[in-house]
């Protein structure tokens, strides 16, 4: 691998990385990230201003703030965000001297301590789900994960790791809800470009093999000529709606 390739590819690692750590980074492991490529102070500022285009905070570094890239909403998704915050207006705010306390006995079990706070952080979801939006998930879809993020972590606020600020375990939570969101959406495109794939391999078989044989084909044979399990085959065959009438059942009335 070449030293520019390595270079992105060290960088698209580290990106994926920040996801996971609400995406945040820290300037000296930035610098350890790249410590090996002899990286000098211009192509660190090169680096920095990368992370900060994908919306990654890099901590100890002033860099201006880079707009999100305009992308349109759908009707339904404009529709829902003019109501949604419409409805953040409704929402009771704690004053910002009271949250600490508020905080502390949301955390030892206290009902309405919990129902105070999350009242209070309903407008940090929708902030945080026009971050990832345009990412394969309606707008919609990823604020209803990220306040089922929001209830769970009000829930378990006393089970954080001793140290973390309440507000960063929150934001963890919305965070990690919405991602999984987007996680299973990439995972199940990818899913459904593989069957497309397949299904496109067993049209083009089917052609040759009718061609070659002057008749039309057996699920079996198309299991051979593919080398793959009849089962998949006949499961393909459904999906493609293809009608395969079975030529030992043709021969046999011949």
């Amino acid at each position: 691998m070449d030293e520019q390739s390595r270079f992105r590819t060290a960088l698209a690692a580290l990106s994926a990385g920040a996801e996971n750590r609400d995406r945040t980074l820290k300037k000296e492991e930035v610098q350890e990230f790249f410590k090996d490529m002899d990286l000098d102070e211009g192509q660190h500022g090169l680096v920095y201003a990368y992370l900060a285009s994908k919306r990654i905070r890099v901590e100890g570094v002033d860099l201006p703030d880079v707009p999100l890239e305009e992308q349109p909403y759908t009707e339904e998704e404009k529709a829902f965000l003019e109501q949604y915050k419409k409805d953040m207006h409704l929402m009771r705010k704690q004053p910002e001297n009271a949250l600490s306390s508020l905080s502390d006995r949301a955390s030892d079990g206290d009902g309405q301590a919990k129902k105070l706070l999350t009242e209070h952080c309903l407008d940090w979801v929708i902030s945080i789900a026009e971050e990832y939006a345009h990412r394969g998930v309606l707008i919609q879809d990823l604020v209803q994960e990220g306040n089922l993020g929001l209830m769970i972590g009000v829930d378990t606020l006393g089970l954080r790791e001793e140290g973390q600020s309440w507000e960063a375990y929150l934001e963890h939570e919305i965070r990690r809800t919405m991602r999984t969101a987007l996680d299973e959406q990439a995972g199940s495109e990818s899913t459904s470009e593989q069957i497309a794939e397949k299904l496109n391999c067993l049209a083009d078989s089917i052609t040759e093999l009718t061609e070659d044989m002057g008749r039309q084909v057996t699920p079996e044979e198309l299991s051979l000529y593919l080398d793959t399990p009849l089962e998949e085959i006949e499961d393909l065959l459904r999906i493609a709606g293809e009608n395969i009438e079975l030529a030992d059942e043709k021969q046999g009335d011949s």
